[in-house]
């Protein structure tokens, strides 16, 4: 597990236990383990970590004393912190939070659900598309900040060819394999990558074809990350969104029932794996010609 997950999942966890007990006051939990009411604040943002004693105490005031061993392997983790692997590879003030985290959840989850009608997917994207992109998307931004983006996005893209991939079912609009980013060249090479990828056993790559239209009330794309329940208990699944400012994060159930609603329709309403690795092969073929 990522430590920016391991803390998440800590202090996220603990506020949920808190707040969904019979005994959530702040002031009453603070005065059993002797402590100052801002102190169980500190505790659910992170910036402190309760003795095992203090969380025994307080886990046995929320009526989950049953979970006291996990909770405290999780705190240990947290404590210990083993360093991502991105922080010994940027400035400190980089990647922002928001960033870190989804790279934390990719690295831990076990499987992954990607929906994008606009473009190819970030984890499956080629160096010269990815920077086409984002030169586009940072205007504003430095050559140097433009260089730690595609330094990080291959980072995260490293869990594909890892040991232990996780499974990767994603569903592309055709209308994102058409859009010229990069020019034909650049778009045909990742078109050819995007077929190589959906051959991979992990790895099933779905168009929903322009005609199909997008799922009722999805007018972006999203990431659905599901956790592996041994090591995250209390959290089985997160969703994403990327904004033109942010990436934007999503746990409660409701919201997740109703992203996972629109995957399932965008699954299904896409062409399968073999038609659709067919209609790939056959747009980056006519790319190449008409580049050449």
């Amino acid at each position: 597990m990522s430590h920016v997950v391991a803390e998440w999942a800590f202090t996220h966890g603990l506020k949920k236990l808190r707040e969904t007990s019979e005994n959530s006051n702040q002031s009453e939990i603070a005065r059993l383990i002797g402590k100052s009411r801002a102190t169980i604040g500190h505790y659910e943002m992170g910036r402190y970590l309760p003795s095992h004693d203090s969380l025994d105490i307080m886990l046995d005031a929320y009526g989950h004393s049953d979970r006291a061993t996990y909770y405290r392997q999780l705190r240990d983790r947290v404590e210990m912190h083993s360093p991502d692997w991105w922080e010994d590879e940027f400035p400190e003030h980089f990647p922002p939070r928001s960033t870190a985290l989804l790279a934390g959840f990719e690295y831990s989850a076990a499987d992954l659900r990607i929906f994008e009608p606009n473009h190819v997917p970030e984890l499956l994207q080629t160096p010269a598309y990815a920077e086409a992109l984002l030169r586009a998307e940072l205007t504003d931004q430095r050559a140097d900040q433009l260089t730690l983006h595609l330094r990080m996005l291959r980072g995260r893209q490293a869990i594909l060819n890892r040991a232990d991939p996780p499974r990767l079912a994603c569903v592309v609009g055709e209308s994102a394999l058409r859009s010229p980013v990069g020019g034909p060249f650049v778009l045909g090479d990742q078109l050819t990558e995007l077929a190589s990828f959906a051959r991979r056993d992990n790895i099933e790559v779905r168009v929903l074809p322009d005609s199909e239209g997008r799922p009722v009330g999805s007018a972006a794309g999203f990431t659905e990350l599901l956790l592996p329940s041994e090591v995250i208990q209390d959290f089985s699944d997160v969703v994403y969104m990327t904004t033109p400012v942010d990436r934007i994060q999503y746990e409660d159930p409701e919201t997740l029932a109703v992203f996972r609603n629109l995957w399932e329709q965008a699954w299904s309403a896409a062409l399968p794996g073999d038609e659709s690795a067919e209609l790939l092969a056959d747009l980056a073929g006519r790319l190449t010609r008409d580049a050449s």
